[in-house]
C-alpha cells in the first residue's frame, strides 16, 4: 500500500497491477488505486510483459529469487527492505540488473523522509564541519510482529528489530557521516520479553552496536521491537557531532542544526527547513530519475551489500560476545 501511494505521490507512473496471495488484500488495493489487474502469484505479474517496473514486498526470504526473476523479465525493480538473507544474494541481485540493463533500488525508505533529506543538505553543505561521530537509534518500546509466520523466523526473515529497523537508522546515520569503510563492529542482542505463544521466535526483539570505520568515525546504533523504556522515547533519534556543530534529525521542529559552541556548551540552535516531496513519494521520484539515466540509485546493491555486511557483523559479534571484522 505504501508503495502504490508513494507511485501516486511522485506522479509518471501509471499504477497497473497488484499481485497478493490474500484475495481480499489485493482486491483492496486494486479498488483504491484503479489497478486494471489482479494476480495471485508473483510469478503471473512478473509474466505480464506489459508491466515495466515492480515492487517486490515480500518475506525477506523472497526478496533475492523474485527480484532476480523480475530483473530477467526486463522490469525495473524496487525492492523492500532487508534487500535479502546475505550479502551474498544482494551481489547475484546486483549482477542481474546489471547484466538486464535495469534499475534496482534496494527501499530503505527511510532517508527520504523529510527530516533525513534535510539533515543531508545540511551536511552536505558542510554547515557544521566534519562528521566524526553519529548516534542513531530506533526503539519500539512495544511492536513485536506476530502473525505472520515469518517475521521472528531466521530461516525466514534472517534477523529480527536490528535486520528489521535498525537497518534504516544505519543507512541514514552511515550515509550521513559520509559513508566510510566500516573496520569492526561490537554488539549485543537482548530477547526476554518476546510472547513465548509465538510458534517460533528465533530472532532478538533489541540490539544495540557500536560500529567503527576508517578515519576514527564511530556510530552508535540500537533498535527494539520490544524494549522496557520511559515512554517519551518510543520512536527514533539520530544525532550528528560534528567539528564545527551538531544536527539532531528528529525533534518537534523538524532536523535542528547547533551552532557556535561557547566554552559552556551553550550554543544556538537553527530549525532547517524541509523538502516538499518525502517518504515513498520521494523514493518513487528517485526511482523515476534512476530509470530515466538523470541519477543513480541512492540505495544500490554496492551499497546494499555492505550494509548487510554490517548487519552480519553485528549478528556475529552478539553471538560470540566479541569485536567482529566487517
Amino acid at each position: 500500500m505504501a508503495h502504490a501511494r508513494g507511485y501516486a505521490a511522485a506522479g509518471g507512473y501509471e499504477l497497473y497491477a497488484v499481485a497478493d496471495l490474500i484475495a481480499q488484500r489485493r482486491e483492496e488495493l486494486a479498488k483504491q488505486f484503479h489497478l486494471k489487474q489482479q494476480y495471485a502469484t508473483a510469478d503471473e505479474l512478473i509474466n505480464d510483459k506489459s508491466i515495466e517496473v515492480a515492487s517486490i514486498c515480500l518475506p525477506n526470504h523472497l526478496h533475492a529469487p523474485v527480484t532476480i526473476a523480475a530483473l530477467k523479465a526486463g522490469k525495473h525493480v524496487i525492492c523492500e527492505s532487508p534487500p535479502a538473507l546475505t550479502p551474498g544474494e544482494v551481489k547475484r541481485m546486483g549482477n542481474a540488473a546489471e547484466k538486464a540493463g535495469k534499475t534496482l533500488l534496494f527501499a530503505l525508505q527511510r532517508r527520504f523522509g523529510g527530516c533525513e533529506q534535510t539533515a543531508r543538505q545540511a551536511v552536505e553543505k558542510g554547515l557544521v564541519g566534519e562528521v566524526y561521530h553519529v548516534r542513531a537509534a530506533w526503539m519500539r518500546t512495544r511492536a513485536i510482529p506476530s502473525g505472520t509466520g515469518w517475521y521472528t523466523s531466521l530461516e525466514n526473515a534472517g534477523g529480527g528489530a536490528m535486520a528489521d529497523l535498525g537497518l534504516h537508522m544505519l543507512d541514514v546515520a552511515w550515509d550521513l557521516l559520509g559513508s566510510p569503510k566500516p573496520v569492526s563492529v561490537f554488539a549485543t542482542c537482548h530477547n526476554v520479553l518476546n510472547p513465548r505463544s509465538e510458534s517460533k521466535f528465533e530472532v532478538e526483539e533489541a540490539a544495540t552496536a557500536l560500529i567503527r570505520f576508517e578515519g576514527d568515525k564511530s556510530l552508535e546504533l540500537a533498535a527494539s521491537w520490544a524494549i522496557n523504556q520511559p515512554p517519551q522515547q518510543n520512536g527514533a533519534l539520530c544525532r550528528v557531532s560534528r567539528t564545527k556543530g551538531a544536527l539532531e534529525v528528529y525533534s518537534d521542529a523538524g532536523a535542528v542544526l547547533y551552532r557556535d559552541f561557547d566554552a559552556t556548551g551553550k550554543c544556538r540552535a537553527i530549525a532547517l527547513k524541509g523538502p516538499q516531496m518525502t517518504h515513498h513519494g520521494a523514493m518513487m521520484r528517485h526511482f523515476k530519475q534512476c530509470m530515466l539515466g538523470k541519477s543513480t540509485p541512492q540505495i544500490s546493491a554496492h551499497r546494499a551489500a555492505i550494509l548487510m555486511d554490517i548487519l552480519k557483523a553485528i549478528y556475529r559479534s552478539a553471538e560470540s560476545g566479541k569485536s567482529a571484522g566487517v
